[in-house]
């Protein structure tokens, strides 16, 4: 019975002994899968976090690319007008270049004016730009200088070419005169753009119509035509009258002509004047073949009247041989 007893105890405890390793295993399984479940959320609730946080970065990410590709584009239509505007400047200054460029200028023209002659000299044609020399002169008497009043002046300067227009851009340094000139190919005109009443002498204007070609030139030509026509006794006669002339040029002085400066100064030192304010001007060529030199006063503005030029009179001077003469004197010696 005690046996028996015995062994049932035994039995007993390791009954209760399973049944309380069973509970404590199952106790140990609940709290690892509550801790893993917990971790799990844990982890999952920290991705959702960085996904929240990245989901802005990102965006912000997106409209910096966005603002940086309009930037880019933006200053592409930016560099494609500036080029733009460059080829249309660049455009525009080949054409008026090449406007100027196709306009002849040449480099000399003449107003041929029985009474009022004048000529311009153009030079250092370079690109739009060039120099000239416009020389006017104006003659009571044309066929006979020596009784008739006789006037010069000039104007020269820089004119800058536009199209088929040339402008003046320094005024005369002397006179303040400025003139515009329009080249129609076979003859420029001429406009004054400012009072060039001071420019010349008495009668003396700019202003009318250019052809071109020098007026000597062109009157030389005609007597070459004239002459080709003529008969062979004629061309005798005209030969006999060249050789006549020739004898009378003093030897060694017929290549040997006076400068119209030496001209003016041999007029000077004939007249030995002690007036201020004196001036001895080229004025062209008499008839017989002598230079005209005009000689005058320059006065500046009183009360009493403004500032003008007094005219003193005018001189001959024999090229060949520098004899000066009064172009006046006969009338000086009848009155």
């Amino acid at each position: 019975m005690k046996k028996e007893s015995f062994v049932l105890s035994i039995l007993l405890f390791l009954c209760v002994g399973g049944l309380t390793e069973c509970s404590f295993l199952d106790e140990k399984e609940t709290a690892t899968s509550g801790q893993e479940t917990k971790e799990k959320v844990e982890t999952k609730g920290e991705s959702n976090e960085a996904i929240k946080k990245k989901e802005p970065q990102d965006s912000a990410t997106k409209g910096l690319d966005k603002d940086t590709s309009k930037v880019t584009e933006k200053e592409k239509e930016s560099s494609k007008q500036g080029n733009k505007q460059e080829e249309s400047s660049t455009k525009v200054a080949k054409e008026t270049e090449t406007a100027s460029s196709k306009v002849d200028w040449g480099s000399t023209w003449s107003r041929d004016i029985d009474t009022d002659p004048a000529g311009i000299d153009i030079t250092n044609l370079k690109g739009n730009t060039f120099k000239f020399k416009l020389n006017s002169n104006h003659l009571d008497n044309p066929k006979d200088v020596s009784t008739g009043l006789v006037s010069a002046g000039d104007v020269e300067g820089t004119a800058k070419i536009e199209g088929n227009v040339a402008t003046q851009i320094t005024d005369d340094i002397e006179s303040g005169c400025m003139i515009k000139m329009t080249n129609y190919t076979s003859y420029i005109q001429v406009e004054e753009i400012s009072n060039c009443s001071k420019a010349g002498g008495i009668g003396v204007y700019y202003e009318g119509t250019y052809q071109k070609g020098d007026i000597s030139s062109q009157e030389e030509k005609t007597d070459n035509t004239t002459i080709s026509e003529d008969t062979e006794e004629n061309k005798q006669d005209q030969e006999k009258s060249e050789e006549s002339s020739t004898e009378e040029i003093p030897s060694g002085k017929s290549q040997d002509l006076l400068t119209h400066e030496e001209a003016e100064q041999r007029v000077k030192e004939f007249l030995s004047l002690s007036m201020d304010n004196m001036y001895y001007v080229y004025d062209g060529d008499t008839p017989e073949g002598n230079y005209s030199i005009r000689v005058y006063q320059y006065q500046e503005a009183t009360a009493d009247s403004t500032e003008h030029e007094a005219f003193y009179g005018f001189y001959t001077v024999n090229p060949q041989t520098g004899e000066v003469a009064d172009a006046y004197a006969d009338l000086k010696e009848s009155n």
